[in-house]
């Protein structure tokens, strides 16, 4: 009840939805079914002997497992973790091996300190253990609020769901490694706008501090809500919203959905990196000067980004290749791959570089 234009965006939203996905669909507004659940599947570790389409940086890659691509992906422990609709894919860098698990996941997330794996999948979100690290195992399940877009994190014994886009409230988890319980249901300053399409979170001493990518109005204004959680997973505090680049989303929404709308955050050295498809780049945050905007400008529109802890890389639907920037100087040093089809995942270790591609599935790209 807290939303501005909720039915408005709602109503729009289904229509570019029904007119852009020629699908029969059901009652939720979902942008691609990801195909049945499939039993677990081992890749044959030489069925790609280097004779494959893939580009020189993909050394002894094989083909994703996936049935419909994939949306996002994490890394940990040398092993890259793929939601991938009705499916989790599992490879490890070590190896290659690949692994496919018939568990649903629309976004995916991971505590790297208590090495525990979170998955969304609409209303349903669930703790995963990594003691088998090529099968994860489910270890709690809860309910969860879900509408389109709606994205996953946790760090510090907190977990976040953003809740999505019109009438869905964000909700605040405490964790362990066997439980989840909802703590926090709602947060004015978060819901009282048309939708909150991600959420990224990083560790503090006392809990997390949440960045919540917001759409402010009408599909065109763009923000970033910054919430301080204890680790009770109370809210502390709630400065006034960071507001972006405005600009009217125009492009096809249905490689974006269930989750990886194109305002996706990733924080380094106390800076938020918010890849901003209104921008055309990415916009940086300068947490320690006031919030202060800047702007690395990119030839594409980007859908998302990740950290190796000390470079930034940066996907889009439209670019066939992850560009490399050098948070140092604000500059793409370089570029790698060139067979990304639908780009909205990116993940990167000191080796290799994982993205989800909803074309082409989960691709590995060595460094």
């Amino acid at each position: 009840m807290f939303k501005r234009s909720a039915l408005f965006f709602l109503l729009m939203f289904s229509l570019v939805l029904w007119t852009s996905c020629s699908s029969d669909g059901d009652d939720q507004p979902v942008i691609e079914e990801q195909g049945e659940d499939i039993t677990d599947n081992n890749s044959d570790d030489d069925s790609n002997d280097g004779d494959n389409d893939n580009d020189d940086n993909n050394d002894g890659e094989t083909a994703s497992l996936a049935t419909n691509g994939c949306s996002n992906v994490v890394i940990f422990n040398n092993y890259a973790y793929a939601a991938c609709g009705g499916e989790i894919e599992v490879v490890s860098l070590t190896t290659l091996e690949r692994n496919l698990l018939s568990i649903s996941a629309d976004d995916i997330a991971v505590d790297t300190e208590a090495g525990l794996l979170f998955i969304q999948s609409r209303n349903t979100v669930q703790v995963l253990t990594l003691d088998n690290p090529m099968e994860p195992s489910i270890a709690a399940t809860a309910s969860t609020n879900f509408s389109i877009f709606s994205g996953v994190a946790a760090a510090n014994g907190v977990l976040v769901i953003s809740g999505g886009s019109g009438n869905s409230d964000t909700q605040v988890f405490n964790y362990t490694a066997s439980s989840i319980s909802l703590v926090t249901d709602g947060i004015a300053v978060v819901d009282n706008v048309t939708g909150n399409p991600d959420v990224h979170v990083t560790p503090t001493p006392d809990g997390i501090t949440a960045f919540y990518s917001q759409d402010l109005g009408n599909v065109a204004n763009w923000g970033i809500q910054i919430v301080s959680l204890n680790t009770n997973a109370q809210v502390t505090d709630t400065p006034p919203v960071v507001v972006l680049t405005p600009g009217q989303f125009n492009g096809s929404f249905a490689p974006f959905g269930n989750a990886n709308f194109p305002v996706e955050s990733e924080f380094l050295n106390n800076q938020l990196y918010v890849a901003h498809f209104a921008a055309q780049g990415i916009e940086v945050i300068d947490l320690e000067n006031n919030n202060t905007l800047s702007l690395i400008s990119l030839p594409y529109e980007p859908t998302n980004i990740g950290t190796d802890g000390t470079s930034l890389f940066v996907v889009g639907i439209t670019n066939d290749s992850v560009d490399i920037i050098d948070p140092s100087t604000a500059t793409v040093v370089d570029s790698l791959g060139d067979a990304l089809q639908q780009a909205t995942g990116v993940a990167a270790s000191e080796t290799h570089i994982a993205v989800a591609d909803r074309s082409e599935g989960l691709i590995i790209i060595a460094r």
